[in-house]
C-alpha cells in the first residue's frame, strides 16, 4: 500500500527532458549528495510515482518534519497531454515542477506549457476560483552537460517561443471573432500582455501561475546543481533564490 502522503507534485515536460531521472533522484538520494549517479530511463507511455521524505541529515528540520510528499511522473509523449490537465487542478496538485533539457531547443516544451497549462481554461479557472496560484519551477536539466545553456538563456528562448504561440493565437482569434472575446474554441483562453512581449516573472492578474527557474545537473555539485533547491520546492514550496 502507497504510505500516507500530505501533498502531490507533478513532474512533467516534453519526452527525453530528464522528469523521470529527477524522480528518482527525489526520491532515492538519501542526503546532499555531491554526485549522484541517475539511473538509465526509457520514454515512457504511463506515469510514475513515487515518495519523498525530508533527508536523513536534514532531520533536525522542523519545518518538513515527518513530511512525505507523492511525486507523478507524468509522461511528455504528445499523445498523453490532454490528459496531463486533469493533474494540474488544485484538487489534485500542491506545485509543479516543469522540466526542460537544458541541451535542445524549447519548442516543444514550450507548446505544452503554453496549451495545457498558461491558456487553458479549465486550469487557470479552478486555481483563480481557489483564490491560489500554481507554482510552477522550471528545471533546466542537463546543465552539467557539453553545450547546455545556464537558466537565463532558456528563460528568453522559452519566453520567445511562447510569444510566437501568443501571436499566432491572437491571428486565429482576430481572424475568427474581430477581437470580441478571449476564447479561442471550448478549453482555450488567451495570453495577455502588457508590453509587446510575454514577461515571464508577471504573467498577469487573470494568470494564476507563477514561474520560477533552476538549474540541475547529476554531475554537478549536489548543493550547487540545484538538486538541493529542487528537492526543498517539492517538500515545502520553498523557491530557490534567484542567483
Amino acid at each position: 500500500a502507497p504510505p500516507p502522503f500530505q501533498d502531490t507534485v507533478v513532474l512533467c515536460g516534453a519526452s527525453n527532458s530528464g522528469k523521470t531521472a529527477l524522480l528518482h533522484y527525489l526520491c532515492n538520494a538519501k542526503e546532499k549528495e555531491t554526485v549522484w549517479d541517475p539511473p538509465m530511463t526509457v520514454t515512457s507511455l504511463v506515469a510514475n510515482v513515487g515518495y519523498t521524505c525530508p533527508w536523513e541529515d536534514a532531520s533536525d528540520n522542523t519545518k518538513s518534519g515527518n513530511i512525505t510528499i507523492r511525486v507523478i511522473d507524468y509522461p511528455g509523449h504528445p499523445s498523453l497531454s490532454s490528459q496531463l490537465t486533469t493533474l494540474l487542478l488544485p484538487t489534485a496538485v500542491a506545485r509543479l515542477i516543469f522540466t526542460l533539457d537544458a541541451t535542445q531547443p524549447v519548442i516543444e516544451g514550450a507548446a505544452l506549457l503554453y496549451q495545457y497549462i498558461l491558456t487553458h481554461s479549465q486550469v487557470r479557472q479552478s486555481w483563480s476560483n481557489e483564490g491560489k496560484t500554481l507554482a510552477i519551477l522550471v528545471v533546466c536539466t542537463k546543465s552539467d552537460a557539453k553545450g547546455a545553456k545556464n537558466y537565463k538563456r532558456m528563460k528568453i528562448q522559452l519566453r520567445n517561443e511562447l510569444d510566437k504561440l501568443r501571436k499566432v493565437d491572437l491571428a486565429i482569434k482576430k481572424s475568427l471573432t474581430n477581437g470580441d472575446t478571449g476564447m479561442i474554441g471550448d478549453s482555450k483562453v488567451t495570453l495577455s500582455v502588457k508590453g509587446k512581449i510575454i514577461d515571464l516573472d508577471n504573467l498577469g492578474s487573470d494568470v494564476p501561475v507563477s514561474l520560477h527557474f533552476a538549474e540541475a545537473g547529476f554531475g554537478m555539485n549536489g548543493g550547487k546543481g540545484g538538486l538541493a533547491e529542487i528537492h526543498e520546492f517539492v517538500l515545502n514550496g520553498v523557491l530557490p533564490v534567484v542567483k
